[in-house]
């Protein structure tokens, strides 16, 4: 089994800083160009992408749609899964507003950024338990058949299943960027009696053509 982890583009909530989680922000135009960069160098790939599941959030369904539409991918299934983790009191408030009203958070180590449980949102074990049925949930329908498939989601929850896919133990602490419309290419095998991913490539948006916008 493959998986294409895919973040949305630019919202109009990364565009005004603010802490998205579960809100729902429509993408801006410049994330619609990114996009179309997307789906165009996915299209020159050759991929055969046997299935697209998205977050049903509009920033990330609204990408899957511009990838399926340019040719990139299959019609998406929408995913609850892939919703990006629920910020609680902190979602829609800009990041210079949460170090104001929230600054518990801001002074908190790497390794606390992914856990909402004080803010009334999810906790990083409530994170981790989704992904792994997901993950569980997609190894069901694809592994035996050596499938290759699409998620477009968010980046915190990719990140999140990213970890999950490649790390036995999964650490809290892993740094990997994942830029608006990047694309992260997850080969699994089994290792050792472990069926365990390895990252295949990890490619920002600016560098596929028309993508630097």
């Amino acid at each position: 089994m493959e998986i294409l982890l895919v973040r949305h583009g630019e919202s109009e909530g990364n565009a005004q800083e603010r802490m998205q989680g579960s809100s729902d922000f429509p993408l801006t135009e410049r994330g619609r160009t990114q996009a179309r960069a997307l789906a165009a160098w996915l299209g020159s790939q050759g991929l055969g992408l046997q299935a697209t599941y998205a977050s049903p959030l509009r920033r990330a369904w609204e990408t899957a749609e511009i990838l399926s539409a340019n040719g990139a991918a299959p019609p998406p299934i929408p995913e609850p899964r892939l919703r990006e983790i629920h910020a609680g009191a902190l979602e829609g408030v800009t990041f210079t507003g949460i170090a104001e009203q929230f600054p518990t958070y801001m002074q908190r180590g790497v390794g606390g950024i992914g856990d909402f449980a004080e803010f009334g949102g999810e906790s990083y074990d409530d994170v981790q338990r989704r992904a792994l049925e997901l993950r569980q949930s997609l190894e069901a329908l694809h592994r035996a058949t050596e499938g290759r498939v699409l998620l477009v989601g968010h980046g915190g929850l990719n990140f999140q299943l990213l970890k999950l896919c490649i790390c036995d133990p999964v650490p809290r602490v892993c740094i990997v960027t994942m830029g608006n419309c990047s694309a992260t290419l997850v080969r699994f095998r089994l290792r050792r009696g472990s069926y365990l991913g390895a990252i295949g490539w990890h490619v920002p948006v600016e560098l596929m053509p028309g993508g630097a916008v």
